[in-house]
């Protein structure tokens, strides 16, 4: 399951059990060690298959990274990178901007 899931309009679900949203705008993962490998590799390619997702964001927990794809009108994924709490995360697709220092709001790294 996606750490982060944002939808727009009604949720719809897969079944009964309401755990499995099937109309995501937005999917975010948290990397960890454990997960990153998979989170950028078949996770994303499951994902990709989604046909209401338009943005995949990977946020790290190691540094202040934040890694955007964007699918664009003609079916590719743009990639953007933002490192620095200067900066601010645009998802385009819910008209929200974030800035980074608000996502590492507290965070320290080791």
């Amino acid at each position: 399951y996606p750490d982060i899931v944002i939808f727009c309009g009604d949720a719809k679900f897969e079944d009964n059990e309401f755990d499995t949203l099937t109309n995501p705008v937005i999917i975010m993962e948290i990397l960890s060690d454990s997960t990153e490998a998979f989170d950028r590799g078949d996770k994303f390619a499951y994902y990709r298959a989604i046909s209401t997702l338009k943005e995949y964001i990977l946020i790290s927990q190691k540094k202040i990274r934040v890694e955007q794809f964007i699918l664009r009108d003609d079916n590719k994924w743009e990639y953007r990178s933002y490192e620095g709490t200067n900066l601010v995360l645009n998802m385009e697709s819910i008209q929200c901007e974030l800035p980074l220092s608000e996502i590492y709001l507290n965070v320290k790294f080791e």
